[in-house]
């Protein structure tokens, strides 16, 4: 039996969430770019919950943008899709599955354009979203009047212009802009761009007006592991867009806009979704306590052996050190320096460790790895100077981390560990023994600051790596932890 609409009705278990037949007549209410995992694990959870709570009451158009991929199984699904969500939260086992009924339809771009188009003559159509990843926001030299455009951004450009003519310029008809992009400032960027290609095509100027004035471009964060597709299994059904999703999730949405607030009525299902003013902190909490965090532990679990995130823990020492970063080092660097509050980042690292300890995710370390000396440098190696702003003795967890990444690196030079570092062959003058840590941590070229601005935490550095290399990472942490509380 495939899972679709017809077959709800013959799905009779207990642990899987149906939808409510209503949600199959509410209207499009939100256009969607990308078909991808991500999206179908964070906003459209959200979104699919809040139409079962009857928050929302609005479904998705999904746009598919790209040739690769086949997404006929949406056709043969009515769109609908099973989310299991698995791992710890608050320290307990989550292990839930939901039919999603977030998504009306999907209609591809090059296949559908016209059709696409017509959508914008919706006047309940208030939202759109996009997950295109980072090269989707740029500007090529396409035309708007293709079919399709060729760039994302040109397909958004088209589908506003549309939008713009048919409701002649009427500003209340502008749409909520939210691409969930990694890419700083995703909304102002992708703005930009729609101006500019615009602009470019002489297109009426009341047009460019009417995007800056009538249209609300909200910069947005999201965080959610979403491995991909999963198997369908063990459910009493074939699902063959079945994913999997980790407990926790943020989605940050810069607005100051109440109209858009409310709007955004979806928000109101869960916490994890923001509806702030800036989402600066979000995005400094997600740097430095989760991909710090594990750009710290990463050359202590190489060096050890260890292959998984969630087997991390398994090792007391390494255990200890985990939570010593996170609630003695770079948490009270984020409260005294960045004034975030300590209730906010608590919960936060509370969280770092639920999803590190996540046993249904198999993140390997070395995976972590890719590119480790651009992540040192800006992910770890700014919390210096704000650690030394109100502390005198050297960060000994952070010191600890990086004499990791240093031993690492040598293994890597000498071919024993293989990833790539793009900064590698910089490195290169100063893996002899390492007998030059001093030098290596100082050169600008490399780390863009001089760590012989901390001339203790770089001896300390030096001095764990001799430690290590004689013992063992364990045993420098069981010791060096211990003589350097604060």
């Amino acid at each position: 039996m495939k899972l679709s609409k017809e077959n709800l009705i013959n799905i009779a278990v207990h642990n899987i969430d149906l939808p409510h037949s209503s949600i199959f007549d509410l209207p499009e209410k939100v256009i969607q770019f990308g078909t991808g995992s991500l999206l179908r694990g964070l906003p459209d959870d959200f979104i699919h919950r809040a139409n079962q709570a009857g928050l929302f009451n609005g479904r998705i158009l999904v746009v598919k943008s790209t040739t690769q991929g086949d997404s006929s199984a949406f056709n043969t699904q009515d769109a609908l899709y099973t989310l299991c969500v698995q791992g710890y939260s608050n320290g307990k086992i989550v292990d839930r599955q939901q039919v999603n009924a977030s998504i009306s339809r999907v209609l591809s771009a090059q296949q559908s354009w016209s059709e696409i188009l017509e959508t914008a003559t919706n006047p309940q159509m208030e939202i759109l979203l996009s997950n295109t990843t980072e090269a989707g926001l740029v500007e090529d030299k396409g035309d708007i009047g293709d079919n399709p455009p060729a760039s994302f951004a040109a397909k958004v450009t088209a589908y506003l212009y549309t939008r713009f003519r048919h409701f002649n310029g009427d500003p209340s008809k502008g749409l909520i802009i939210i691409p969930t992009e990694l890419v700083p400032d995703n909304a102002q960027v992708l703005k930009k761009i729609i101006i500019k290609i615009a602009e470019r095509q002489n297109l009426n100027p009341e047009f460019v007006s009417w995007i800056k004035e009538a249209n609300h471009f909200c910069n947005s964060l999201v965080d959610r592991i979403v491995p991909g597709s999963i198997s369908s299994s063990k459910f009493p059904y074939e699902d063959l867009l079945a994913i999997m999703a980790e407990p926790y999730c943020l989605w940050a949405i810069e607005t100051d806009s109440e109209t858009v607030k409310k709007q955004l009525s979806f928000a109101a299902i869960d916490p994890a979704v923001k509806l702030v003013s800036n989402i600066e902190q979000y995005k400094e909490i997600k740097l430095r306590l989760l991909n710090a965090t594990h750009t710290l532990c990463c050359g202590i679990a190489l060096l050890s052996s260890v292959e998984y995130v969630k087997d991390f823990f398994q090792v007391p020492a390494f255990d200890r050190y985990i939570r010593h970063i996170l609630f003695n080092e770079i948490g009270p660097i984020l409260q005294h320096c960045v004034h975030i509050d300590k209730v906010d980042w608590e919960e936060f690292a509370s969280a770092v460790i639920d999803r590190f300890k996540n046993p249904f995710l198999a993140h390997r370390w070395h995976a972590i790895a890719l590119q480790y000396t651009t992540k040192m440098k800006m992910r770890v190696f700014p919390l210096l100077a704000p650690w030394y702003s109100f502390q005198g003795k050297p960060p000994v967890g952070l010191a600890i981390g990086v004499a990791a990444y240093l031993l690492v690196i040598r293994e890597a030079a000498s071919g024993r560990l293989v990833f790539q570092d793009d900064l590698q062959p910089k490195l290169s003058q100063y893996i002899d023994g390492l007998k030059s840590t001093h030098a290596l941590l100082s050169d600008k070229d490399i780390w863009e600051l001089s760590l012989a601005d901390y001339p203790e935490f770089s001896n300390l550095v030096q001095e764990l790596v001799e430690f290590i290399e004689v013992n063992s990472i364990g045993q420098a942490i069981e010791k060096y932890l211990k003589i350097n509380a604060y």
